[in-house]
């Protein structure tokens, strides 16, 4: 039986003895006391008034003050009871405004780190894509392979288009050749096959300057040189 059931019948015994003991006072304050004891009377239509008991004065008294001692520790009870539940409301309540609280606090970094994760992926896509550009164009360039035989020396002409590409292959051949050192073109293009006089016409209209240093460079990662 828990502490407010048990409460509960005490309190439903208590307001019926407190009913008695008010029954019980009007019937003693209806009696001239020159005894020590009382008519409980009773009155009907068929048989008129009747004494249904005679009660001892004292005795009465002695359990009419044991009701209201009764009365006054349920009372007490009931105080101290409440006083316990409102403390509990008290503490139910502060609890359920600091869970608010929190739950508010981890909503908003829920959503902060939904939208970090929604930046990251977008900066992984991004880079995805451009990991996927580098790799297709590494695989281009190590695609063109160029094969040296043994002693021959590659010279790769960049920075200049059209006939200022030709002019600085014509100087490089030009200076090769003084030297004794012969010169072969290894591709097909027609800019390669200029005649002597297109050399220097192209020479005399973009005046390249050659320089040509002997010196160990390690071949670019772009570039793969095969030696037979």
């Amino acid at each position: 039986m828990t502490d407010i059931t048990e409460l509960a019948q005490r309190n439903e015994l208590l307001i019926a003895n407190g009913q008695q003991t008010a029954d019980l006072l009007r019937h003693l304050a209806d009696n001239e006391i020159d005894s020590d004891y009382f008519a409980v009377v009773s009155e009907c239509e068929s048989y008129g008034k009747e004494t249904d008991a005679e009660l001892s004065i004292t005795e009465f008294a002695l359990r009419a003050a044991g009701y209201v001692d009764a009365l006054v520790e349920a009372l007490e009870k009931a105080r101290r009871a409440n006083g316990y539940l409102r403390e509990q409301s008290a503490e139910w309540e502060r609890k359920a405004i600091s869970n608010f609280e929190d739950c508010a606090e981890m909503s908003a970094r829920v959503e902060e780190l939904e939208s970090q994760r929604k930046l990251a992926f977008t900066a992984s896509n991004r880079w995805a894509d451009k990991f996927r550009e580098a790799e297709r164009r590494i695989a281009e360039l190590e695609s063109r392979t160029v094969t040296v035989k043994q002693g021959e020396v590659l010279v790769t002409v960049a920075g200049f288009t059209g006939c200022g590409k030709s002019a600085v292959a014509g100087e490089i051949e030009i200076a090769m050749k003084a030297i004794g050192v012969p010169v072969t073109w290894a591709n097909d293009d027609s800019e390669k096959r200029m005649t002597g006089a297109d050399w220097l016409t192209a020479i005399e209209m973009y005046k390249p300057t050659v320089r040509i240093v002997e010196e160990n460079i390690p071949r670019a990662a772009s570039i793969k040189v095969e030696a037979e």
